[in-house]
C-alpha cells in the first residue's frame, strides 16, 4: 500500500512540471545576447519554476560602470519583449568587476509608455507560450 501512495505522489508532482521551453530559450538567448556585448563577462542566467507555475530568471553580469548596465538592461528588456508571452520574475544584478553593485532590479515591466516605445522599436509583444491571451 505504501508503494502504491509513493508511486501516485510520484505521478502527481512529475504532472505538475512547469518546464517552459519558451522562458528555457529565452534565458539562453538573454546569455547569449549578453556575453555577445562588449566589455560584459560573467553572465550567468538562472532559469527555474515554482510549484506555482511562476517562472524565474536571475541575470548576474560583470559590467564596467553603469552606462554599459544600462545598455545590456535595454538588451534584457528587448529579449524579453520579443521572446515570449509568459509572465517572468526577474532579479537582475549587474556588478562592477571589483564586486560593487553597479544596478539592480526585481523585475522588468512594461508600462503604457513602454509598450508604445518597445512596440515602435522591435514590433508587437511576442506571444510564445502565451498563457493567457493579452497579458
Amino acid at each position: 500500500m505504501r508503494r502504491l501512495a509513493l508511486l501516485a505522489l510520484l505521478l502527481f508532482l512529475t504532472a505538475c512540471g512547469t518546464s517552459d521551453d519558451t522562458v528555457e530559450d529565452l534565458s539562453d538567448r538573454i546569455e547569449s545576447d549578453l556575453k555577445a556585448l562588449d566589455a560584459v563577462s560573467a553572465v550567468e542566467v538562472e532559469y527555474t519554476t515554482g510549484m506555482d507555475y511562476r517562472q524565474y530568471l536571475k541575470v548576474r553580469a560583470t559590467v564596467p560602470d553603469r552606462a554599459k548596465a544600462d545598455e545590456a538592461m535595454k538588451i534584457l528588456r528587448r529579449d524579453y519583449w520579443t521572446g515570449t508571452g509568459r509572465r517572468v520574475d526577474f532579479r537582475v544584478t549587474f556588478s562592477s568587476p571589483s564586486g560593487a553593485e553597479v544596478l539592480t532590479s526585481d523585475d522588468i515591466k512594461f508600462k503604457l509608455g513602454d509598450v508604445v516605445e518597445m512596440e515602435r522599436e522591435h514590433g508587437p509583444r511576442s506571444t510564445a507560450g502565451e498563457l493567457e491571451p493579452g497579458r
